[in-house]
């Protein structure tokens, strides 16, 4: 998909002229009309040379070439730790960031679509699921297959690392560089109007002391709203001077936001490897209303909107940070025991609406300076406005009235759509921080996934796009309230909320002490795993589908002796999983994990009770239980420790069995009524609960002995 020409079209920009329909009139007879192009050899300059930048010069230098002309692109760029992708003598800046430095789905599409390759040094990650954390539950989100989901640093920061000058603006940059732009290290001193009309732009290079001038066809201010973090826009010179030459112009508006790299012990952040984390809450003290999470390695890239960065002043902003990482629910997403320590923290603009009147003849503004997407994929909105600002100063042209015509619909739909944005944000928080709501709504991504093909579950497929910001807010909005989504909602999420909190209660179920965490697996998944494990485990495939079948996986950061160890206490006194009332569990012969090894379970009421047996342990990762009397004889209780990376382990459970119908009415009608009073929904809640608690136990067994919710964090600023 062509995601430039998608989006463009969309913000209501015109198509494309060609070449051919652009030389129908000439250069002079449209400037004797009001209507101003760009002449062959024209000169552009470009203030600014981070994404929005370096997207508009790549863009426009090939547009011109695709027209058969030529340009004299200037990139003007004050950090000189950007210069260039590979380092050069006097790259010694120390600059920040000011970005979490994720390149969403959508961005890395059209960096395909360009022919733009990251190379792998400055990759720092490769996400594999974006998590989004909910009061109940988080809901992992897996990026879908055939999407990239990429993490890279933005500058030189944190100093601590090594290559840092390999980043990904200074190497969009030096891509800039090499379809033709010159690149110089200086900064803007101010800008005024030629007689004849044109920009001239005032500048200083940093090995000079006194200022030059250029006199351009084009000026694309693109230096953002951070030349230094947190700055007064309404005080800021460039602005200042801008409004001078664009009358009306008015800078967008902003609000703080903190960013802190934190720094881990060597590998220790290996666990969270491939995760990207998501959450719009913090606590009854501290409010949040954005956050997001992204490993690099060694480093965890940590980013925080919300009225509690409102109203601090900047001395505070670090202690929040801190504040926010001791959480129960951003505790138990590290690793047990991170000494996590802060190595660089910002407090930038993040720019929350767009500018006004961002142009005039000859000169526009371009990037977060005009507008950027609410909370989401400011990259990706940087990429769109540039090349729709690229692609009209070639094709329509450089005046006011073009620019409004071709350039300004991308900019006001972004600013548009942002509205509803605020909303699609505030509806989320307040489902997501609330512990009913979120359970209601994790358990209606749930019953979709167990239930429905992936292309047809309406609650996932909305929950992506707000996370990944893979769609435009309006369409996520309309999406929210379709009937397909409120009915998925209504009766997959409420009423099975209240059904299996009733069971929770009958059963005696406390959530204490331990986190919640999501448990389910997909239809198409139940599928591969069962025949995975019914294969390794030497049992054929049934002929028909059993009347119960169940599986639940979940992911626990221990390795599998630490799981195993656990899965040995199934049926001894001291475990503390797996204890609900009416149902006594012990080993009633054989020793923990060994063959032969039996297991009963004593049911209140009585003729309900059967016992499982130990057949097989294949490969010290597979052990198949059969039950060997009552009501479920000859069903499966299989476990599955399966390697996921270093130090992390998913543990999968799959029981399958019939129920039999007896060989009298009597007993017919008594296996009836077991199936109604032990319904098959209630092995959903009881393997939940005990899954999760597994899960605490066995990352508690592989971590320090410390409190399992513990993490050390020396938080310090360098």
């Amino acid at each position: 998909m062509h995601y430039h020409k998608k989006w463009t079209t969309e913000w209501g920009q015109v198509t494309r002229a060609t070449a051919a329909s652009a030389g129908h009139i000439t250069v002079r007879d449209r400037e004797t009309a009001g209507h101003l192009t760009l002449p062959d050899g024209a000169t552009v300059v470009i203030v600014g040379g981070g994404p929005a930048g370096s997207f508009f010069a790549i863009r426009a230098l090939r547009k011109a070439r695709e027209l058969g002309r030529t340009l004299n692109l200037t990139i003007l760029e004050r950090k000189t730790e950007v210069c260039f992708y590979r380092p050069v003598a006097f790259c010694s800046w120390e600059g920040c960031n000011y970005c979490a430095g994720g390149i969403s789905p959508r961005l890395a599409d059209v960096l395909k679509e360009n022919g733009i390759s990251l190379p792998e040094e400055v990759v720092e990650g490769r996400a594999t699921e974006i998590t989004v954390h909910g009061d109940w539950k988080s809901i992992e989100l897996p990026v879908p297959e055939g999407r990239e989901m990429l993490t890279v640093f933005r500058g030189s920061r944190p100093k601590q690392r090594p290559g840092r000058y390999t980043n990904f603006d200074s190497f969009l940059l030096h891509q800039a560089a090499e379809e033709g732009a010159l690149v110089l290290t200086a900064e803007v001193r101010d800008i005024r109007r030629s007689p004849g009309g044109r920009p001239v732009v005032s500048y200083r290079l940093v090995t000079e002391e006194t200022s030059r001038e250029i006199e351009a066809d084009f000026a694309a201010f693109a230096a953002g709203v951070n030349r230094t973090p947190g700055m007064d826009l309404g005080s800021d010179p460039l602005f200042g001077a801008l409004a001078k030459v664009m009358p009306g112009l008015c800078p967008p508006k902003i609000r703080k936001a903190v960013i802190c790299e934190m720094q881990a012990q060597e590998d220790l952040l290996r666990t969270m490897e491939g995760e990207v984390h998501f959450a719009q809450y913090g606590s009854k003290e501290l409010s949040i209303e954005m956050s997001s999470l992204i490993p690099k390695g060694k480093w965890l890239t940590v980013v925080l909107l919300g009225k509690s960065i409102d109203r601090a002043n900047p001395s505070q902003y670090l202690q929040i940070a801190e504040s926010f990482m001791t959480l129960p629910h951003i505790r138990r997403l590290l690793p047990r025991g991170a000494q996590l320590r802060t190595v660089c923290a910002c407090h930038p603009n993040m720019a929350v609406g767009a500018a006004r009147n961002p142009f005039g003849d000859r000169i526009a503004l371009v990037g977060d300076m005009a507008v950027s997407r609410l909370y989401k994929d400011g990259l990706f909105s940087a990429y769109v406005t540039a090349s729709a600002l690229a692609d009209c100063i070639l094709a329509e042209g450089v005046d006011r009235a073009s620019l409004k015509k071709r350039y300004w619909p991308v900019v006001r739909g972004f600013h548009v759509d942002n509205r509803f944005g605020r909303t699609v944000f505030l509806l989320s928080r307040v489902v997501f921080s609330r512990p009913v709501l979120s359970r209601i709504l994790y358990q209606a991504l749930l019953t979709e996934r167990k239930t429905k093909p992936e292309q047809k579950r309406r609650v996932a497929d909305v929950l992506w796009r707000i996370a990944s910001g893979d769609d435009s807010y309006l369409r996520v909005l309309k999406a929210m309230f379709r009937p397909a989504s409120v009915g998925s909602i209504l009766t997959g999420g409420l009423l099975a909320t209240v059904r299996n909190y009733a069971t929770e209660r009958v059963f005696g179920l406390v959530w204490d002490g331990f986190g919640r965490y999501p448990t389910g697996v997909a239809i198409e998944g139940v599928e591969r795993k069962r025949r995975e494990i019914l294969a390794v485990m030497g049992v054929p495939e049934p002929e028909r589908p059993p009347q119960v079948e169940k599986m639940y996986s979940i992911r626990i950061k221990a390795d599998a002796a630490a799981i195993l160890r656990q899965l040995g206490k199934f049926g001894e006194p001291d475990r503390e999983y797996f204890t609900p009332r009416f149902i006594q569990v012990h080993r009633t012969a054989g020793t923990p994990n060994d063959v032969g090894g039996t297991i009963r379970y004593d049911v209140t009421p009585a003729w309900l009770s059967f016992s499982v047996v130990l057949e097989k342990l294949v490969q010290g990762r597979y052990l198949l239980y059969r039950v060997a009397d009552g009501f479920a004889r000859g069903g499966v209780l299989a476990f599955d420790i399966d390697h996921v990376r270093t130090g992390v382990s998913l543990l999968t459970i799959y029981v399958a069995f019939d129920f039999p119908r007896g060989t009298g009415p009597l007993a017919r009608s008594g296996w009836y009524l077991g199936r109604s009073i032990f319904p098959a929904f209630v092995h959903d809640v009881l393997w939940n609960h005990s899954l999760c608690k597994m899960k605490h136990l066995a990352e508690f067994d592989e971590g320090t002995k410390q409190d399992p919710e513990g993490c050390v964090y020396p938080g310090s600023r360098c």
